[in-house]
């Protein structure tokens, strides 16, 4: 099943491999190519090298003349790159609205993730008129909760992040919900050696003279051995979805600190969307190709030519799509913001969902990491979904080259290649 662009397959394979004939074949399996999706474009942002640091953000999330409102994790300077980033923005976004507009004003907002609905809820507290535009055929953005053995696998954000005080906790509390505490440390695979190296090695990044311009790349040796290729993909591509020639030094300090531990979902993220939501309506399979504003408020363009009138516009679409520039504003956006989006990245982070007969792999772990001397930053790292869930589920990922590199690839071939990572792995 194609959607969006985003591939979620599900069939039994039918390839023949040699090798430990415990590595049974998958029954099922789920995968993600969110560059290949239009309304996304990458999966999430990261700072680029630029002059501008980290307040390419904040540049990103100003208002442009009182009617154009920007929101998602790309404008969050304390979570950028997060979920509750993304919803906190969207917040943060009502709030300006509220601020410049009059009782009852009719809001635009362009995207239902969780900046858009939560600024719809917002808005929508507060006796606003709002009409949420959404161009796939559902709702959530890159939170996406497909099923998998029967346990919800997250084809977008897996994860809350640093869950003491975060607001996704707080949701989560007032449905019910339990949640799956994370040990990142309860790890088999790991390479110790290679990790202290790669230690060593960032520790230069706090000597780093101008961090918003310096690369991470910049203090790593310029041929590092296949071990420590491994480490940095694990810490690099697999955290900011970038490369480290591709990261600034100041992508690795910006934020705030998270405390508390990370938690998984076992009913799924959708369920703390859903909560957000309540009853907003959402106007599904409207495109938005462009957005005209000034003095009289705006008029947003669709695909098929239909027009909305609001009063203000609130855009919360990913980088990816800002950067593609699929939608035409009129006037054209002013410098400032232009800079922004052009220094901030787009970031690729895919995953692969894998369902077994049954389990081949240390059940009592959260990850698997694996080195492969001939392909260091291939399938290095997965979760053990038996561990979390119950169920005989792995879920791989990659990111930066390697995740573009497989967007290219078809559903057999992506399978396939981590397949025969699994029968290395366990050969």
């Amino acid at each position: 099943m194609a959607v969006t662009g985003t591939v979620a397959s599900c069939k039994p394979s039918t390839t023949t491999r040699r090798g430990n004939p415990a590595v049974r074949e998958p029954v099922a399996y789920l995968r993600t190519s969110w560059s290949n999706d239009p309304f996304a474009r990458c999966s999430y942002s990261y700072l680029a090298p630029s002059s501008l640091g980290a307040r390419a953000r904040t540049m990103l999330a100003a208002p442009v003349g009182d009617r154009l409102y920007f929101a998602g994790e790309t404008t969050s300077s304390e979570a950028p790159s997060t979920a509750h980033g993304a919803l906190e923005s969207g917040r943060r976004a009502a709030r300006q609205v509220i601020d410049a507009a009059e009782e009852g004003e009719h809001i635009v907002i362009i995207g239902s993730g969780f900046s858009g609905l939560g600024c719809a809820r917002a808005l929508v507290d507060e006796d606003y008129q709002v009409t949420v535009l959404e161009g796939r055929d559902r709702i959530g953005g890159r939170i996406w909760t497909q099923h998998i053995a029967g346990v919800p696998a997250e084809m977008g954000a897996s994860w809350i992040h640093g869950s003491s005080g975060n607001v996704m906790t707080r949701i989560l509390k007032e449905i019910g919900d339990p949640s799956y505490t994370f040990d990142y440390d309860n790890v088999t695979g790991e390479d110790d050696q290679a990790m202290r190296e790669l230690a060593r090695y960032e520790a230069k990044l706090e000597d780093a003279e101008d961090p918003n311009e310096t690369t991470v790349a910049s203090v790593m040796p310029r041929d590092p051995s296949a071990a420590l290729r491994t480490a940095l993909n694990i810490n690099y591509p697999l955290e900011y979805a970038a490369e480290p020639r591709q990261l600034s030094v100041m992508a690795t300090l910006e934020g705030r600190d998270l405390k508390g531990p990370d938690l998984l979902l076992p009913r799924g993220y959708d369920r703390i969307l859903a909560q957000v939501r309540g009853g907003i309506p959402v106007r599904m399979r409207h495109v938005v190709t462009g957005i005209q504003y000034g003095r009289d408020g705006v008029t947003v363009t669709l695909w098929d030519g239909n027009t909305v009138q609001a009063d203000r516009a609130v855009i919360t679409v990913p980088i990816g799509v800002l950067k593609a520039a699929t939608i035409d504003f009129e006037p054209t956006l002013p410098d400032a913001k232009q800079e922004a989006i052009k220094a901030l990245g787009a970031g690729l982070l895919d995953k692969l969902w894998l369902e077994f007969p049954k389990p081949f792999w240390d059940k009592d772990v959260d990850v698997i990491e694996w080195f492969d001397p001939k392909n260091p930053n291939l399938w290095s790292w997965w979760v053990n979904g038996y561990k979390a869930f119950g169920k005989p589920v792995l879920l791989g990922l990659n990111g930066g080259d390697q995740a573009h590199r497989l967007a290219r690839a078809s559903d057999d071939e992506v399978v396939d290649s981590a397949m025969r990572a699994l029968q290395h792995m366990y050969s």
